[in-house]
């Protein structure tokens, strides 16, 4: 049956109007967006079958993780559906983080911390390093990109950090880093970063106040777990 000759009462266009779109199921949300069927299958039909075959080990945000060409070889979805699809789970994530005000966003604890950076480095397909630089009263100054790729090359994301620092007269910085497997647990080569970083901050006056690492629904604050400390390669 397609969407058009079900009852005004269960189609989801109509229930959004009447009683807005947080009433909606994930599956009637795809609806609206995907728009269209196939032969056969209605568009609730194809929204079902999507979120049973894709969204199976993370629920909903499983869409947010695969890649697009993963999404637009589902059944019914296709190339136009699933850049749609991408288009509105990036608006999503823009809608949270760019509320007014949150660039002055004080940093008092590795809660905020992480949250914040949880939502920038959560679901991205590679590793980078990002950082949030803050004034004296931990407010932020600035974020930035400090690379992209492991933490292997700590000496060019060092200089890249201490460089972003100077320029914005940070006080403080907190790094992140993500691990795209999702476990957060830190390498060692992650705490050997640290400890350089640590040491660099020392001699340039810029306290290196936490380091995260980002996993897919659980995330490390190096610094509330006691794990911000100087260790050589000899430990």
């Amino acid at each position: 049956m397609k969407i058009c000759e079900l009852s005004p009462t269960v189609r989801p266009y109509e229930r959004l109007e009447e009683f807005g779109a947080e009433a909606l199921s994930d599956e009637e949300l795809i609806a609206i967006l995907i728009r269209t069927g196939t032969k056969g299958k209605s568009s609730k039909e194809i929204a079902s079958q999507l979120l049973s075959h894709v969204c199976l080990s993370e629920g909903l945000s499983d869409l947010n993780r695969i890649s697009l060409s993963e999404l637009s070889s589902q059944e019914g979805i296709g190339r136009v559906k699933a850049i749609m699809l991408k288009a509105c789970i990036e608006l999503g994530r823009r809608c949270y983080s760019d509320v007014p005000g949150r660039d002055k966003l004080q940093f008092s604890s590795a809660e905020v911390a992480i949250s914040y950076f949880e939502n920038k480095m959560a679901y991205l397909e590679t590793e980078e390093v990002h950082a949030v630089f803050l004034d004296s009263r931990n407010k932020m100054i600035s974020y930035e990109v400090i690379s992209k790729g492991s933490l292997g090359s700590v000496g060019f994301f060092a200089r890249e950090l201490f460089k972003t620092a100077v320029r914005c007269n940070a006080a403080s910085v907190i790094v992140a880093h993500n691990h795209p497997s999702g476990d957060p647990t830190p390498s060692e080569e992650d705490y050997l970063a640290t400890a350089g970083l640590l040491e660099a901050g020392n001699l340039m006056g810029i306290e290196i106040k936490d380091h995260i690492v980002v996993g897919r629904g659980i995330s490390i604050s190096m610094q509330s777990q006691g794990m911000m400390e100087v260790r050589s390669n000899e430990d």
